[in-house]
């Protein structure tokens, strides 16, 4: 269809994303991560040269990074794809990549630049400024509901979900406890609190119902990841309090109702940065440096986790590291922290520095 729409350099850029429906014949299918069909977000582009393509290349890896750490609070190391890792028919293929709570890599996002390869293959040509008939220059990327997989897998723990803040479909689960005598009062004060909150644009609910206890409710919406809850009973009513409690960190918080929705608002900002903060730990803390294969084996016996290695450039080389490790190179990243001088597999000068890590 690109090759009937573009005719001229007037006709571009093109650029086209699209949430679509997509099955895979996987050979061993795994809940999130690789299922049979999936939903995805994916973009295909068509430019006039080579640099506005590997600009909007460029520019939608940054997109893809800044939501997996802005709003999943999901650490990602961002770099390029080595040529045996890279798309089929790109050039050259960026991704961002996740650790997940068993140490193994999860490619969170990809974006490609695809040259002209495409562009020759499906005859994707246009008029160019000096009227010369000439290849597109092509991109394409995407993420899928991989991501939620790499959600569940980053942030929950025994007690279920934990879902960051600008997610999560219930921000603030509110809760009217206390005797049934005082049950009219605190729910209308609750109500009143609730109308606050969806004023000021917060995703807020009420578990009013009388047929199950607070204890239960408090279990049920931890398992579910809801961000904050909110308690509320009649003594806070006669102190004019509330209080507030914390998913992440159980940290109760008792605040008075005249700041109640600004309370809210800090919690929920402060729960996204605990929630990044402890996933970079956990990611920093399994991460390693490592010169040889052997300190790379060793270092996978004890834990699970990344390395951050030197390579040749040599796919024999790649290709002996996950036959010996089981590991496969995530990417080279951008801001290595160190740049290794030595190939991991034989020794000889290292061309970049790679990110190891076993993967689903």
């Amino acid at each position: 269809m690109y090759s009937e729409w573009i005719n001229s350099y007037r006709d571009l850029p093109l650029l086209i994303n699209q949430w679509a429906n997509v099955v895979r014949w996987e050979k061993r299918t795994q809940p999130f991560l690789r299922t049979s069909e999936f939903l995805w977000q994916e973009g295909h582009t068509a430019h006039e040269d080579e640099a506005d393509a590997r600009r909007e290349t460029m520019q939608m890896l940054e997109t893809y990074r800044d939501f997996a750490e802005n709003f999943l609070a999901i650490p990602v190391i961002v770099g390029q794809k080595t040529p045996s890792e890279k798309f089929a028919g790109a050039v050259d293929t960026y991704s961002i990549e996740a650790m997940m709570k068993d140490g193994k890599a999860v490619q969170a996002g990809t974006s490609h630049y695809l040259g002209t390869n495409f562009a020759v293959a499906f005859d994707i040509k246009y008029l160019d400024r000096e009227n010369q008939h000439t290849f597109c220059h092509t991109t394409s990327w995407g993420v899928s509901t991989r991501l939620i997989g790499a959600l569940i897998m980053v942030h929950g723990d025994d007690r279920g979900l934990a879902l960051p803040p600008k997610v999560a479909p219930t921000q603030v689960i509110m809760i009217p406890i206390g005797p049934p005598k005082t049950r009219e009062q605190v729910v209308g004060r609750v109500d009143e609190l609730y109308a606050q909150l969806k004023q000021a644009g917060v995703r807020v609910k009420v578990d009013d119902r009388p047929d199950q206890s607070p204890g239960w409710k408090f279990n049920e919406y931890e398992m579910r990841g809801v961000p904050i809850r909110v308690e509320l009973g009649p003594r806070d009513m006669e102190n004019g309090q509330v209080v507030l409690v914390s998913r992440i960190s159980g940290e109760k918080r008792v605040v008075q109702q005249d700041h109640f929705v600004e309370e809210v608002q800090n919690m929920l900002a402060e729960i996204h940065q605990q929630m990044y903060d402890r996933a970079k730990q956990f990611r920093d803390e399994n991460f390693t440096s490592v010169d040889s294969l052997d300190e790379f084996k060793s270092f996978l016996e004890q834990k699970r986790g990344f390395a951050l290695a030197g390579w040749c450039g040599s796919d024999a080389c790649e290709a002996q590291v996950k036959e010996e490790t089981g590991a496969t190179s995530r990417n080279i990243p951008f801001e290595p922290g160190e740049h290794k001088t030595t190939c991991i597999a034989c020794g000889e000068a290292a061309k970049h520095t790679v990110v190891f890590g076993r993967a689903y």
